[in-house]
Order: C-alpha cells, then sequence, then structure tokens
C-alpha cells in the first residue's frame, strides 16, 4: 500500500491511502482512490483528465457548470446554432454518469456577456462577471467536498480552487493543482514589454494587476496544493517567479486528437512551387498570440504565400492595427471545431508566434492534420517536438525569423513534404490516450 502524506506551511495533512492496482478490466488498471474533478467549462483538458480517472474507476465526481443534454444539443443543429454555445460542452460517455453541474453562475455570466445594458446594471455588476462565475462555482464544489465522504483526493484548476482546496484540508483529503497556463507573474512581465514593443496593439493585450484579488487568489491556490500538473517545462520554470509553496511539480503534456482518416493525412491539393505556400493562424485576434510579428512576416512574401486568418476579437476596444491585418489577408470567425479542423486540411503550414501559452493545443491539432508549424517557445512545445524536424521554433517577437522560415518552407518542397510527414508519426505517439497514462501514473505515485 502506497501512503501519501504531505505538510503545507504548518497544517500537517492527514495521510491519504493510495490503494495499489486493485483489478483489471477492459485492459484498464482500476485504483480504490476516488478523486472529484472539477472545471469550470468542462473544457477539452479537463475532460481528458476526467476520462482518465473513469477509465481507471477513479472518478467520483466531475463538476462543470453546464451539463447540455443531448436532446437539446441536436434541438440546437436543428435550429441552425450549430456553433453554439449548447454544441460546445461535450463530455466523453465514460464520465457523463458522474457529471454534476452548476449552470446557474455560467448562465448568468453568458447573458451578461451577451447584453451590453444587463452587464452594466447593477444586476450584471454583482452577479454576471466572470470573478463572480469562478467564486460561486468553487463554493458549490467546496461543497461538494464537504457533502461527500469517500474522496481521497480533489483535482482543480486555476481561479476555482481556492474554496474546493481549504474545504479538502478539513478533511485531510489530497489537493491536485492543474495549472494550464504560464505563472501569471511570468505572463505580466510578457505583457508589460510588449505593451511597450507594440503600442499599437496594447488594447488587445490582458490587464493584470498583481494586487487584485484574482491575482492574490492564484498564490493562494498553489500554496494549497499537494501536488502541481502542468502541461510544459514552460509553465513549470514560469513557477520560479511564485512564491514559495510545497507542492510537487509534474509536467504532463496534453494529447493531440485521434482524428478521421479524411483529415489526419496530408493536405489534398499536392505542393509545389507553382502553388503559394498556404499560411494558417488559428487562434484570439490579441497580441498574446502574437499576431503582429505573423503579419510582419508576411510582407514580401505575396508571391510566394497567402495566410488565412482564423479567429475572434477578445477586446472589446477597437484597434486598428488588427483591422489593417484582417483587411489584407483572408479571415474566418465564429468556426465550428470540424470547420477549423476541415481550413487545417487545405493549408501547409500553421503559425503561431505566442507570447505566452501553457501548451497550445492548436499545435497539436495541426501536427495530427500533418501541418508543419512554426511557433515560439512560449507556446509550450519546445522540448516536445524536434526543431526543423517536426516545425520550427523561433524567438519570440521575431517577424524575421518567421519570414525566413516561411520563405525557406515555400521553396523546398521536399522539405514541407518530409516534415508534414514527421508531424503525422509524432502525432501518433503523442495521443490523449498517451496523456490519460501518464496522468494516472503521476496520480499513483509517492
Amino acid at each position: 500500500m502506497a501512503v501519501f502524506s504531505a505538510q503545507i506551511g504548518k497544517f500537517p495533512l492527514k495521510n491519504c491511502l493510495l490503494l495499489p492496482w486493485r483489478v483489471r478490466t477492459r485492459g484498464f488498471l482500476i485504483y480504490s482512490v476516488q478523486v472529484l474533478i472539477s472545471h469550470l467549462t468542462g473544457n477539452l483538458n479537463s475532460c481528458a483528465a476526467a476520462q482518465a480517472y473513469a477509465e481507471a474507476g477513479m472518478l467520483a465526481e466531475f463538476h462543470t457548470t453546464l451539463v447540455v443534454p443531448a436532446w437539446l444539443r441536436r434541438l440546437s443543429v436543428g435550429l441552425g446554432w450549430k456553433n453554439g454555445i449548447w454544441n460546445r460542452r461535450h463530455f466523453p460517455n465514460e464520465v457523463r454518469p458522474m457529471l454534476r453541474g452548476h449552470p446557474m453562475p455560467e448562465l448568468l455570466r453568458l447573458a451578461c456577456r451577451s447584453s451590453a445594458r444587463l452587464r452594466k446594471s447593477r444586476f450584471g455588476r454583482t452577479y454576471g462577471s466572470l470573478e463572480q462565475a469562478v467564486q460561486r462555482f468553487d463554493a458549490a464544489v467546496a461543497r461538494a467536498v464537504r457533502k461527500n465522504q469517500n474522496l481521497q483526493a480533489v483535482h482543480a484548476y486555476m481561479d476555482t480552487a481556492e474554496q474546493t482546496f481549504l474545504a479538502a484540508r478539513e478533511r485531510g483529503i489530497r489537493t491536485i493543482y492543474e495549472l494550464p497556463t504560464p505563472y501569471w507573474r511570468f505572463t505580466r512581465d510578457i505583457v508589460k514589454v510588449e505593451t511597450e514593443c507594440q503600442p499599437e496593439w496594447a488594447m488587445t493585450l490582458p490587464v493584470m494587476d498583481e494586487d487584485s484579488e484574482a491575482m492574490q487568489r492564484r498564490d493562494r491556490e498553489l500554496q494549497l496544493a499537494d501536488l502541481v500538473i502542468v502541461p510544459s517545462e514552460l509553465v513549470r520554470d514560469s513557477l520560479k517567479l511564485a512564491p514559495p509553496f510545497q507542492a510537487r511539480v509534474h509536467v504532463v503534456p496534453y494529447g493531440c486528437p485521434e482524428l478521421p482518416s479524411a483529415i489526419s493525412h496530408l493536405p489534398s491539393a499536392e505542393a509545389s512551387p507553382s502553388h503559394p505556400l498556404r499560411v494558417l493562424y488559428v487562434g484570439s485576434l490579441n497580441q498574446g498570440k502574437g499576431l503582429a510579428y505573423l503579419a510582419e512576416a508576411m510582407t514580401g512574401l505575396e508571391e510566394l504565400a497567402t495566410l488565412t486568418v482564423i479567429g475572434s476579437r477578445t477586446s472589446a476596444s477597437p484597434c486598428a492595427a488588427l483591422d489593417r491585418v484582417l483587411a489584407e489577408h483572408r479571415h474566418r470567425s465564429g468556426l465550428s471545431h470540424e470547420e477549423v479542423l476541415a481550413e487545417m486540411r487545405l493549408h501547409d503550414v500553421l503559425v503561431l508566434p505566442t507570447l505566452y501559452e501553457g501548451l497550445a493545443l492548436v499545435l497539436l491539432e495541426a501536427l495530427a492534420c500533418g501541418l508543419t508549424v512554426i511557433t515560439t517557445a512560449n507556446s509550450g512545445i519546445a522540448g516536445l517536438i524536434e526543431n526543423g524536424r517536426e516545425g520550427f521554433i523561433v524567438p519570440i517577437r521575431s517577424a524575421t525569423a518567421i519570414h525566413d522560415r516561411l520563405r525557406q518552407l515555400a521553396g523546398d518542397v521536399v522539405l514541407l513534404q518530409t516534415m508534414q510527414q514527421a508531424d503525422l508519426a509524432w502525432s501518433g505517439e503523442h495521443s490523449w490516450q498517451h496523456y490519460r497514462e501518464e496522468l494516472r501514473g503521476v496520480i499513483a505515485a509517492k
């Protein structure tokens, strides 16, 4: 029997027993430990973690906000709302019996986000902000932790973990904290420099006040954790800027999707010198993704490459620089996930010059579609792919480096196709199944 014990500050946790393998069912090794996991929106990452627990018989409850029944999704599709909120909340079949919904915080937030009048009202300021949504959700999960007497561990995510972890500490339950993005002080420093480098894009960057309650709460969450899960070495290294904490940190990279064969092979049109290199950007339309540097890199490549930009604005403030980029290149927004994957297959290379990212899922999807990627070390993928084999890693804020790599690929069809083949091979070895196995191994360790 493996025994886990930890101490946070002067608060000793009770020993939490992690039982050894109990039984093998359908190829999965089954644990006795029971885990409650929570995530505000039930995104792809949290669903994969919940599935990992469910496959091993470890999942007690999966808490989120909106749990959309199948009939409502079908109805929304019939009404033409294919890309609506109801069709973006999918959960693996293995976890559906353990789902617990807390819809009100999210419904209020979404209602206020869609109505400026409601958002500015007293009601909206009180109940409709993201800050209110995360706190109310966290409180609801904390109540569930206190109620379920069979739990041995809780797994919570950045911004919605503090109250959950405090409830877990009351009962001596193990706390697992997932930090999907670089530590906030790392991001703050990047944003500060970028505001000076690209003042025309400053309004698209986040405002990070180190004295705010939200940022201070992230520090407290980290100090309440027994174990921290991060998706990349970048996030792990960013924690050097955090106040002292005692949790062990483990890197568990996200997985590549297992796509249908119709999607997961090389682009249908043969690449050749007579066809321009088809460049794709997928992401939020803000300077945190380094979009200005990609736009600058395309200058002088008009005869060699075309650029498609897929994404939506994240700032309500007008940005003339962004307007110019969208006017000069093909732009698409409001696409479903399936439509984005279809667009990927029509392109040769995906460029993501991001300034801060835990591990960009769009890169993993592009690799699974056979696209060569050009990105920065701050995308989280450095150390996972080999520079020059599956893609190119360039410095942040370097339009010149992006330009040179695009010109190289546009002029060397053999290199492009070789890299695309390497992308498919790499993605096959780094699936979500591999992620789930690695996560279970980390949780099982002492």
